[in-house]
């Protein structure tokens, strides 16, 4: 695989990610957003799927503007019950099929008096597809994430004491108020894939003007990209800087400057180096509006592309509320979304829902009940691991050992994964590898790493093992990889594996009394380009192949190599590990 150009198209899509986003809110805003006391509203859309097919969504609301339910245009509908008047988040959503699947789900939430989440959960057809229970203590809260009937994640967040942080110097540009501002560390461990996170997440509200503030959090010293982070600056309630941090202490002289009109909407969001903006940017986003506070220019560009401009014309009500947004791009095409409104009337009743406080609280009671249930699954999770990590260490001497049957060789508390069989070292005999792995205490765990083992026949039937690797098979966790089977064929042993796009194969021979990696092939890409090897390091021979079919100039341009470099020494399956190995830009 080619480890640096996957780590660019990272780094681009988080890049743009974070550029596109206000572009996005941008447009949600204006298609949800309106004017009034709305009693409906109904919006219609083409297909983006079949143009010729429109999609139309209704919502319906309460005399406080609070969504009541929306209707979906694939044959469902979601209905939302709040408590009480002054709650803007639902405590309970309920999404059903209006077809005849009378499929159905529902999402709850139990807070105490003071507003704190106790319990939460996910229902669907009997059961609690998720379930999260919450405790606190004075400066801990702590949430259990229950997935499936089993223990999924946990997190913790604990209050920090910010008079014994030392603030880095420029990051709090104002006096700030002891009482407002807030730190928190919060850390989530990850029971199935065995992650670990850490983030320390801080907000400084500045004396006697609560509106302007500073955020920001950096990743932990115990995990990957220690020290790196976010920086956000408020002024007036609204986000004027993004800057990324590193090594905790320093604020980088690049990321994201937004500015706002006289009526607080977006005017421009510019991306690059700070001390070169708004002259010079990196990429930039400009936006108009109308009288009515509705976007009707928008320009995208940056430093090498071209510069993308869309119109936007509306139609409106009597009340101010646009009823169709045309979208106009240079090249004449375009889209047209549709709105149309109901009103409340003065003194009319405030429309239902098929909630209400008595079906919230017979989901309630089962929110509850299920408490129980979910302890015990964390009660019975934390004995069946510690009796793993307490079990008596296997002191078997494998290489000592021979037997007839394969199983002797694989340790106790290991599930065999795949196993397969031929003649490795042409004696005419059936000589076995197997590949295993941890038993798992989860059913969706993923195990970090899995353990081959060669076993060659002996004249007298018995099996000897004669190679181990940890290293030449991947791990369920492993990024995107996936570990597809092994083969034993013409005296090789052949391990593949595949990518999300692409795969690998690896073959390795028995000589010299051990067993070689001698023959890789390995090929990748997506849409924009297509990446290849097939080397054959036993006689040094290569052909690499890469393709850049969008002719993207921030990529290699195409090309293709053969040649002969043979390596010093061949990788012995009991030392190498996949992907360790650098040629031509491929990890092998």
């Amino acid at each position: 695989m080619m480890k640096k150009h996957k780590r660019f198209l990272r780094i681009g899509f988080i890049l743009m990610f974070t550029f596109s986003s206000f572009v996005k809110a941008q447009a949600y805003d204006q298609e949800l957003a309106f004017k009034g006391k709305v009693k409906t509203m109904t919006v219609e859309k083409k297909n983006a799927s079949d143009k010729n097919k429109k999609l139309k969504s209704v919502y319906e609301y309460d005399q406080n503007q609070r969504k009541l339910k929306e209707i979906s245009p694939y044959n469902s509908n979601t209905d939302y019950f709040y408590l009480i008047k002054s709650d803007q988040k639902p405590a309970l959503k309920k999404w059903y099929r209006t077809d005849n699947s009378k499929e159905q789900s529902i999402e709850i939430e139990d807070k105490n008096k003071a507003g704190q989440m106790l319990l939460s959960g996910n229902y669907k057809d009997g059961n609690w597809l998720y379930y999260y229970i919450h405790d606190y203590t004075a400066k801990l809260h702590k949430i259990r994430w229950f997935n499936d009937g089993e223990i999924y994640l946990e997190k913790t967040e604990e209050t920090m004491d910010l008079s014994k942080y030392n603030i880095p110097a420029g990051f709090v540009p104002f006096d700030w108020d002891r009482n407002r501002s807030s730190g928190i560390i919060k850390k989530s461990r990850d029971y199935t894939s065995n992650q670990y996170e850490h983030n320390v997440v801080f907000e400084f509200v500045e004396k006697n003007n609560p509106k302007n503030r500073v955020t920001f959090q950096y990743n932990g010293a115990d995990v990957y990209d220690a020290g790196k982070g976010y920086w956000h600056r408020f002024e007036d309630g609204k986000k004027i800087e993004e800057r990324y941090i590193y090594r905790v202490n320093d604020i980088s002289d690049f990321g994201h400057r937004y500015v706002y009109n006289a009526d607080g909407k977006l005017k421009s969001d510019h991306y690059g180096y700070f001390n070169q903006l708004p002259n010079q940017f990196l990429q930039r986003n400009l936006y108009t509006y109308n009288d009515n506070g509705d976007c009707i220019k928008r320009t995208e560009d940056s430093d090498r592309g071209k510069t993308y401009i869309t119109h936007f014309k509306y139609t409106y009500d009597d009340n101010k509320n646009w009823t169709s947004q045309t979208s106009l791009y240079e090249d004449g095409s375009g889209s047209t979304i549709k709105r149309s409104f109901t009103y409340y009337k003065p003194g009319e009743s405030e429309l239902k829902n098929s909630l209400s406080e008595t079906v919230y609280d017979q989901y309630l009671q089962e929110l509850r009940a299920y408490k129980a249930v979910a302890e015990k699954q964390f009660q019975n999770y934390n004995l069946a691991k510690s009796k793993k990590e307490n079990a008596p260490t296997d002191k078997t001497n494998y290489r000592e050992l021979h037997s007839k049957n394969w199983k002797d060789f694989l340790p106790k508390g290991q599930k065999s994964d795949t196993i397969t069989t031929g003649d490795l070292n042409k004696d005419g005999l059936e000589d076995l590898v197997m590949v295993y792995q941890p038993e798992k205490l989860l059913k969706k765990e993923n195990s970090p790493e899995r353990t081959l083992r060669i076993l060659l026949k002996q004249s007298d039937g018995n099996y000897q093992l004669v190679a181990e690797s940890k290293g030449a098979v991947a791990g369920e966790s492993m990024n995107n990889i996936y570990f597809s089977g092994l083969e034993i064929k013409k005296g090789l042993l052949i391990i593949n594996h595949d990518y999300i796009r692409g795969g690998s194969v690896h073959k390795y021979r028995y000589q010299n009394g051990g067993f070689y990696l001698i023959g890789v092939e390995s090929r990748t890409g997506d849409a924009s380009y297509y990446s290849g090897i097939d080397y054959n390091l036993s006689t040094g021979k290569y052909i690499s192949t890469y393709e850049n079919w969008d002719n993207n100039k921030d990529l290699p341009k195409s090309n293709k190599k053969e040649g002969i470099k043979k390596p010093m020494n061949l990788p012995n399956i009991e030392t190498f590990d996949i992907y360790s190995l650098e040629f031509d830009g491929h990890y092998l």
